[in-house]
């Protein structure tokens, strides 16, 4: 009888030692497909062409404020005269974030501006875009337009092209006129030559309150 019971002790334990060896090797594994997903993630190398080289942009200069009274499209009179293009050969841009958040919908306030961000090129020039024009709506109402002149060094690196390094802009806009409830933001880079206005990467949706 303590021959069996000896016997059966030594083998649960044993089996009890497999165990837990399996589980650090789990764990290891775990770990290691983490480091390795982090790391990928962190690594402007890596993104593709559905993200922007880097969402934290310099705010400096800072942004401009506009409200629709005051937009002006430099080489038009009138929003009719741009030939609005929703597809391209190439990318062109990224419209980043509404006030530092890159959801895809994004409460916004009344009574404040409303601050958005980004970049923009115009991909068959190899320079960046006169302006970037900001519209809601299926007719392309605009909303605000903004200047084109931060400094965006992660997209002339990526893009591998230094006249790219002040691609970026941002602008605040008043959303006091705006419809209420919940509209979607577009982002277009405007070709003041040429009069087109292509539209750049994400959209964002806000909901004024």
């Amino acid at each position: 009888m303590k021959s069996y019971v000896s016997y059966f002790s030594k083998n649960r334990t044993n089996s009890l030692g497999k165990k837990m060896i399996r589980l650090q090797e789990l764990l290891y594994t775990s770990t290691s497909l983490l480091s390795v997903a982090i790391i990928l993630t962190a690594c402007p190398n890596n993104q593709t062409a559905t993200t922007s080289p880097n969402s934290a942009v310099t705010t400096t200069p800072l942004p401009q404020t506009e409200s629709l009274a005051s937009v002006n499209i430099p080489g038009v009179t009138n929003v009719g005269e741009i030939n609005f293009k929703t597809t391209s050969t190439g990318v062109q841009g990224f419209f980043d974030a509404v006030n530092g958040s890159n959801a895809a919908k994004v409460e916004v306030s009344r009574t404040n501006p409303t601050n958005i961000y980004g970049w923009a090129i115009l991909a068959n020039k190899g320079r960046p875009a006169d302006n970037v024009i900001i519209t809601y709506g299926d007719n392309n109402i605009v909303v605000a337009v903004a200047t084109v002149n931060v400094e965006r060094p992660d997209v002339a690196k990526v893009l591998n092209n230094s006249a790219l390094a002040n691609s970026g802009w941002n602008i605040n806009f008043e959303t006091s006129t705006l419809p209420e409830g919940s509209i979607i933001l577009k982002a277009w880079a405007y070709d003041s030559e040429t009069k087109e206005a292509t539209q750049l990467t994400n959209t964002r949706e806000i909901t004024i309150n």
